[in-house]
């Protein structure tokens, strides 16, 4: 890690830790991830929150892109992507760090596809679509400590690092996060 973020390095090691306890009680990795950050450095509220609802199970329980990276990227977005649709420098901005944290994904775990995530870490994969597949993946995860949730804890820590990063560089993220805070 380099110096520039030893300041938010408490909040990197407890977004990555909170991920992976909240996705062993809650499940629902896009909110487990993006709550962890959250919470870490003071940053959000209930309607991104909300917002990541969707994400889990590999978009909608589809098992594409991973929950886990989305809930990441959306604090991204949040905090470095664009308010208006004409800033196309701070579009071309957000869309590099959510790169970095796609980087990250695919040299750990060779893809940022939540199937093939499954069969990575349970040696199959899931139908997140049907209720005796998600109660499985339940109990698979219970099972091996290094699942879903060390994904999660993955993608926080990884996510943690580009927010650090975001908020090193200061405005024109002030401006965001002086709203965020009023909510």
């Amino acid at each position: 890690m380099e110096d520039k973020d030893q300041p938010y390095q408490r909040a990197i090691e407890k977004a990555a830790q909170l991920a992976y306890q909240y996705e062993m009680k809650y499940f629902g990795c896009s909110q487990t991830v993006l709550a962890a950050l959250m919470e870490s450095f003071g940053i959000g509220g209930p309607d991104i929150l909300r917002a990541a609802s969707t994400f889990a199970g590999g978009v909608a329980r589809r098992g594409t892109a991973c929950g886990s990276l989305a809930g990441g990227l959306i604090m991204i977005g949040f905090l470095a992507g664009r308010d208006d649709l004409e800033m196309s420098g701070q579009y071309q901005r957000g869309m590099h760090f959510a790169d970095k944290l796609c980087q990250r994904f695919e040299e750990v775990y060779g893809t940022v596809v939540y199937r093939d995530i499954q069969k990575i870490k349970f040696g199959r994969s899931f139908d997140l679509l049907q209720e005796d597949e998600r109660e499985k993946l339940h109990a698979a995860m219970t099972a091996n400590p290094d699942g879903c949730q060390a994904v999660a804890g993955d993608a926080a820590q990884w996510a943690a690092q580009i927010v650090a990063e975001i908020l090193q560089q200061g405005p024109p993220l002030a401006r965001m996060l002086a709203r965020a805070k009023s909510w």
